[in-house]
């Protein structure tokens, strides 16, 4: 089998569908790309269909048949009776725009099946016991001669309907015609490469690629001149493309009763049967297999069409319905009779490409590399695209496979590295997150260092000479508006640039045993003014644990939680209800810290803020009420302490703080830097 479908690498994902969906496990899987194998590849194109994100495609026949149409010589387009199903025109306008292609003639390709039908006829007389396998459809055939070699014997030795067509077409029209066949089928394309039939067929078209040709020469099917098919005619084999069409059209047998007929078709179906025939028919009864990888030849995977597989099998039936009665009527020419001599027989040689079997013991060595020691072990998922795990086993013995394709194995094996590691993937992201705080911090720390020391002494001038003004001036009721202003929001910039130095400042804590209970209730106790000019109906709810000591710098640590407390209350401003402002702090026995917690019923925090809140600057408070400082300053003076701070919050229903800080330290005193 010539490499007619390839991998597009750069389109392959682990998705394993291809292998999950090749019959004949053809696909082999290296370094994560999933590759077709040349020699086990039976051409049905299966995987080119299922593959979501496009990455198998089959070998193009546009380019050479472009290049025989350009050359002047007679090209024959051999039209396989399956065309009605892909195309939403009328049969008659497709014919039409392939004369519009310069192909001519323009011919059925059933005129070939209904010379398979005789064939078959003769055959049957000449072998009239035994199981026989039916030719027509070459990735069956492929199948057979390479999976199934023992039944190469048992397919029919004649042609397919392709190369029937091939050969009446050059004994009409002379053997220098060119031939190309357009059809739905990808095996065909390796068909006419075959020994025994190669030179009859020039190349082989899709209807998906006749569609992109018509695209490219702006024909337009629904404005395309009517055309009926050139001599010779065919007769009832336009039904080929239907699964029982075959014995349909040939007169063979009695229909579905006949229990000497098996039709089978779709790669599930007919893989079942292969496996189960027997050596030779019951009881002397002949038995005649017609077998179609595809649902029906309609469903091909050169077929492009948007219809269901239901109306485009009634589109066939329909067109083969109304071709013979325009026959009977005598509005089309009637079948012609076969050509004399010609050779419909050929033979069929096995090609085993079967793997060998690895053994139990190699079985389960490989089985225990992915965790499977047990039969329970097996979960026969499904995932790696084999049906079972030790099919999946046996792929990788033969190199087909790799072991890495299990997923659960794999899920398994990520959950036990973060179990050992004890980091949770929520830890890792927060860790992530506070080292980036961390750097911004830095970097922010060295700027206003520079821009406080800059900005404070000039402003300490303005400063005094706006309070030198108001004293001098005082008598000038039009200035003193704008002189008290003046003052007021330079010491506001003041106040801005103590904040600035307290931020960057690279000083020392002081850590000591304190009283946590102490401490929190001063905080508390001096916000309870600012929190009843903000809205009175607020009310402050402290819950500290009696006698709580801990190693901490008293005095940074209140200003962590007087920033916290002060906006807890503005968050709570003009809320309709007032609510609940608490603040608590507990001991956490299990890893020897204490908690601080302050909550709000405000507005809660605004979707996509969440990691900007211990950035420097940033603040949702309005104009002239906010620095943006009072978090990252807090951020700091939290993580000095070796301590952690974050928060939970819903827009709409309030936030809650938390501050966890060691309830004791190793050393009395230690460095921001």
């Amino acid at each position: 089998m010539t490499n007619v479908i390839t991998t597009i690498k750069q389109n392959c994902r682990r998705c394993y569908t291809c292998v999950r969906d090749c019959p004949a496990k053809a696909i082999r899987i290296e370094d994560g790309q999933a590759s077709v194998v040349p020699e086990r590849c039976i051409g049905c194109g299966n995987c080119t269909v299922v593959c979501s994100q496009n990455a198998k495609a089959y070998a193009s026949g546009i380019e050479k048949t472009l290049k025989l149409l350009g050359q002047g010589r007679s090209v024959a387009a051999l039209v396989a009776p399956s065309f009605p199903a892909s195309f939403d025109a009328p049969p008659a306008r497709i014919i039409g725009a392939l004369r519009g292609l310069r192909f001519s003639p323009v011919i059925e390709v059933a005129y070939g099946a209904d010379l398979v039908n005789q064939a078959c006829h003769d055959f049957l007389e000449e072998h009239p016991s035994g199981v026989h396998i039916a030719s027509a459809c070459p990735a069956v055939v492929e199948y057979v001669r390479k999976y199934h070699p023992e039944l190469t014997e048992r397919i029919m030795p004649i042609v397919s309907p392709m190369i029937a067509t091939a050969l009446a077409v050059k004994e009409w029209y002379g053997p220098d015609v060119r031939c190309v066949f357009i059809g739905p089928c990808v095996a065909k394309k390796a068909e006419i490469l075959d020994e025994e039939v190669a030179g009859l067929v020039d190349e082989v078209l899709t209807f998906e690629e006749l569609r992109s040709i018509f695209a490219s020469r702006r024909i337009d099917l629904s404005t395309s001149p009517e055309s009926d098919f050139d001599p010779p005619h065919a007769g009832t084999a336009r039904v080929y493309p239907i699964p029982g069409g075959l014995f349909k059209s040939a007169g063979i047998g009695e229909g579905i009763l006949d229990p000497r007929l098996v039709v089978v078709s779709g790669h599930s179906e007919t893989l079942e049967t292969l496996s189960r025939l027997p050596e030779d028919g019951d009881d002397g009864v002949p038995l005649l297999v017609e077998a179609l990888m595809c649902k029906g030849c309609y469903d091909g995977p050169g077929v492009k069409s948007e219809e269901h597989g239901v109306l485009r099998r009634r589109r066939v039936a329909q067109f083969a319905s109304e071709s013979l009665q325009r026959q009977r009527e005598g509005s089309l020419p009637p079948h012609d009779d076969a050509p004399t001599h010609l050779a419909l027989r050929r033979s069929f040689t096995p090609d085993d490409q079967r793997a060998p079997e690895p053994t139990e013991q190699e079985i389960r060595e490989i089985l225990a590399h992915t965790n499977k020691f047990f039969p329970e072990d097996e979960l026969n998922c499904g995932a790696c695209g084999y049906p079972t795990c030790r099919a999946k086993a046996a792929a990788v013995w033969a190199g087909m496979a790799e072991e890495n394709m299990c997923l659960p194995f794999i899920i398994e094996q990520s959950e036990r590295v973060c179990a050992e590691l004890n980091v949770p993937w929520n830890n890792l992201r927060d860790i992530h997150r506070h080292l980036i705080n961390s750097e911004k911090l830095a970097s922010m720390g060295q700027m206003a260092a520079g821009v406080a020391h800059e900005l404070n002494n000039p402003l300490s001038t303005i400063l005094l000479y706006a309070h030198i003004l108001q004293r001098k001036l005082k008598d000038r009721e039009d200035l003193g508006h704008d002189l008290k202003l003046m003052a007021e929001e330079s010491e506001r910039c003041k106040g801005i640039i103590s904040n600035l130095l307290d931020f960057a400042r690279q000083s020392r804590v002081r850590i000591e045993s304190a009283s946590v209970e102490e401490m929190v209730r001063g905080v508390t106790a001096a916000a309870g003014s600012h929190i009843d000019a903000l809205d009175p109906d607020v009310k402050l709810v402290v819950d500290v644990t009696p006698g709580l000591y801990a190693d901490m710098d008293t005095d940074q640590m209140s200003q962590v939680l007087h920033n916290l407390v002060k906006n807890a209350a503005e968050a709570m401003e003009g809320c309709p209800a007032g609510g609940e402002l608490r603040v608590t702090a507990r001991e956490m026995p299990e890893t020897n810290r204490v908690r601080f917690s302050v909550s709000d019923q405000g507005t809660g925090i605004p979707a996509g803020a969440e990691d900007k809140v211990f950035q420097p600057f940033f603040t949702t408070k309005s104009f002239g009420k906010g620095t943006g400082l009072g978090l990252p300053i807090s951020y700091g003076i939290v993580k000095m302490h070796n301590g952690n701070i974050w928060f939970e919050s819903k827009p709409g229903e309030g936030t809650t703080f938390f501050v966890e800080i060691p309830k004791t330290h190793a050393s009395a005193e230690r460095s921001l830097g």
